[in-house]
């Protein structure tokens, strides 16, 4: 038996190394993914615009959008449910974060995307980044980390309900 456990051992160990051969190191990290859906009698238009105006007033720069949807339509010659991935960016706070540590890089720009199910209900959907990650971070940055994290939530929730 102990033959049987020590093979087993080699064998665990073998796959660890070829697993890592490819130079890759990974960074376990706990995520949130946030959602809400969008009111009934908001349009997908209406929220991207309220998605845009709240960004602003949190003074996140829009940099840019990726409309999935026209890529899948594009590839399969088929209409697609609407998907779109908005791109926001707090430069300073990243500036920051980056700083603090090289892995946060992740999490850059801040995506929220909004999309329509299958059904035709619209969503707003965000990775949220790890919290203990953000408290273990020097005050300065930790409260700059927090802000941008607020103004996320508060950018989905102004798209679900279209408030400008």
């Amino acid at each position: 038996m102990k033959t049987l456990q020590a093979l087993f051992a080699i064998l665990l160990l073998a796959a660890a190394q070829l697993a890592d051969a490819d130079g890759l190191s990974y960074t376990n990290v706990q995520l949130q993914i946030a959602s809400v859906q969008v009111q009934d009698d908001i349009s997908f238009d209406d929220a991207v615009e309220s998605l845009k105006l709240r960004a602003n007033q949190h003074n996140l720069k829009f940099v840019g959008v990726n409309k999935l949807y026209k890529e899948i339509e594009s590839l399969t010659g088929k209409p697609a449910k609407r998907m779109e991935i908005f791109n926001f960016c707090d430069g300073l706070t990243a500036n920051k974060l980056l700083a603090a540590d090289h892995m946060m890089i992740a999490f850059m720009p801040c995506r929220i995307a909004i999309i329509e199910d299958k059904t035709g209900k619209r969503w707003v959907i965000s990775m949220m980044m790890d919290l203990k990650m953000i408290q273990a971070m020097p005050e300065d940055t930790r409260k700059s980390a927090e802000k941008v994290m607020a103004a996320m939530k508060d950018m989905m929730v102004a798209a679900s309900t279209g408030d400008l």
